[in-house]
């Protein structure tokens, strides 16, 4: 509902006033942070009261912000959020020895054997959590584990001020938005703490993307590699093996 606050007259129509949107499925203050987003510059004044937005900007620009509100007063959508996690393991070794034998009774005569190895294997394992949510809420996905983020918990686009707020320094910050019936719009944060190339003063590294997906879409979030490498070896004998440690993680987003 919109309400208009004083008249202008036809000369000055371009001139700014304020108006009065009656919102009646979300808070007013949340829409007031969506508006200032999409609105950065100052081009608006907004303010909440109760359940109504009071905005002050020009003609042009208050129409096209009712048409956002009527949009996005709605009640907040319940998602269902689906993690799945995979692990690859891959363990090679391979060695040899030597091995020095008498060959005769009296011993003047040895022998030498050379016994060589190979053993490869490889592990794989897939597992899925879920997690009901609201409309608008954070989930943090570390491990292959999912947990909804407290209301209070805000850091606008700055990862800083999120991290300064959560335990883990790690994994994934992913807020899902409804934007139309079957579309979802995905702010994924993925930090990691000590990076190899971390930037001098910092100590945890963030990446922030916005992805439109379509509802029950798997999405990739990202993976990572471990190889590591080693070597045994004696007077007779040597053994070096390898192991190559993958895990990556996909994301669902169900409206409900």
């Amino acid at each position: 509902m919109l309400l208009a606050l004083g008249s202008l007259p036809a000369t000055a129509a371009a001139a700014p006033e304020a108006r009065v949107y009656q919102v009646a499925n979300r808070p007013a203050n949340d829409l007031a942070a969506q508006i200032r987003d999409l609105y950065p510059d100052g081009q608006v004044a907004i303010s909440a009261r109760g359940q109504q937005l009071v905005i002050r900007g020009e003609p042009e620009l208050l129409d096209e912000i009712g048409l956002l509100v009527d949009t996005m007063d709605v009640a907040p959508a319940q998602l269902r959020i689906t993690v799945r996690s995979r692990t690859r393991e891959q363990n090679d070794s391979s060695g040899g020895s030597v091995t020095v034998y008498r060959s005769s009774p009296d011993g003047y005569r040895n022998n030498a054997g050379v016994r060589v190895e190979q053993q490869s294997g490889q592990r794989q394992r897939s597992q899925e959590r879920h997690l009901v949510m609201l409309d608008g809420q954070s989930a943090h996905i570390t491990s292959g584990h999912v947990r909804t983020i407290p209301v209070a918990v805000r850091g606008g686009r700055n990862p800083a001020a999120i991290l300064d707020q959560i335990e883990t320094r790690s994994g994934f910050l992913v807020t899902p938005q409804v934007i139309s019936g079957q579309m979802v719009e995905l702010t994924i944060m993925a930090f990691e703490e000590d990076p190899a190339d971390a930037i001098a003063g910092y100590d945890t590294e963030a990446v922030m993307t916005i992805r439109r997906v379509h509802a029950g879409e798997w999405v990739e979030l990202g993976s990572s590699t471990v190889d590591e490498s080693g070597q045994r070896s004696g007077l007779i004998y040597r053994r070096d093996s390898q192991r190559t440690s993958s895990q990556s993680f996909e994301l669902r987003v169900e409206v409900l």
